[in-house]
Order: C-alpha cells, then sequence, then structure tokens
C-alpha cells in the first residue's frame, strides 16, 4: 500500500524529489503533477502534487528528503580542468536583446499614424 509522503505546491520541486528517491531505489510515483501544470490556479484546491512511495520504504524516503532539504545533494562551486570556477553561461544573447527591443519599438505608437482631423474633411 502507497502512501503520501509530501505534497508539493511547486510541480518542479516535486519532480526533483521524484528523481531523487528513484535514483536512491525507491518505487516512488508522483499524483496531480499533470493537473498541477495545467491548471496551476487548481494547485492549492487539489492539494498539490503528491509524493507517494510503499509504507514499507517510507522511511529510507524520509530520511532522502530530510536530506534534501538538508542540501546533502547541492552542487559545490564546479572548476574546469584548470581549477577556474566554471560559470554559468550569460542567458542574455544579442539576438534576444534585438528581439526585446523590436518588440518594444512596435508597442510606441507612431507618429505618422495619427488620426486625422475630421474638421478639414468636412470643409471639403
Amino acid at each position: 500500500m502507497d502512501i503520501i509522503l509530501a505534497s508539493y505546491t511547486d510541480p518542479l520541486e516535486a519532480q526533483i524529489a521524484l528523481g531523487r528517491l528513484q535514483a536512491e531505489g525507491i518505487d516512488a510515483r508522483l499524483d496531480d503533477a499533470h493537473s498541477v501544470l495545467a491548471n496551476w490556479e487548481w494547485r492549492l484546491a487539489i492539494g498539490g502534487a503528491k509524493l507517494r512511495v510503499p509504507e514499507a520504504q517510507a522511511a529510507r524516503a524520509r530520511e532522502v528528503l530530510a536530506a534534501i532539504e538538508a542540501g546533502a545533494f547541492a552542487l559545490d562551486d564546479i572548476a574546469d580542468d584548470d581549477g577556474a570556477p566554471l560559470r554559468a553561461p550569460d542567458r542574455e544573447s544579442l539576438s534576444g536583446r534585438v528581439a526585446w527591443l523590436v518588440l518594444m519599438l512596435f508597442n510606441i505608437p507612431l507618429p505618422w499614424r495619427r488620426r486625422r482631423d475630421d474638421s478639414a474633411v468636412r470643409e471639403l
């Protein structure tokens, strides 16, 4: 029989916990994860994504979840072969900046697209 070990309102956090439990050899499953992703406004109403494990493996699963919360699986600073710390890639690229600029320019009202003065048309 499976028991609900934890409930997560963040589906990504639930997937990380599920993956860690499965990596430890625990037969875990995640219920309502797709509902939580598809209907984010329902997350609290349905109780979030529920992490279920067999009752026999619950004690070990609780230990693993406690280790996750304590940061036991966090990555330390990673260095390359020369010992220099690796930097995360810059997510801002030139094409991304240009796309943002074009988007902002299209939202600006252009001066030559003003509405015609109706009084000038009536005089003709």
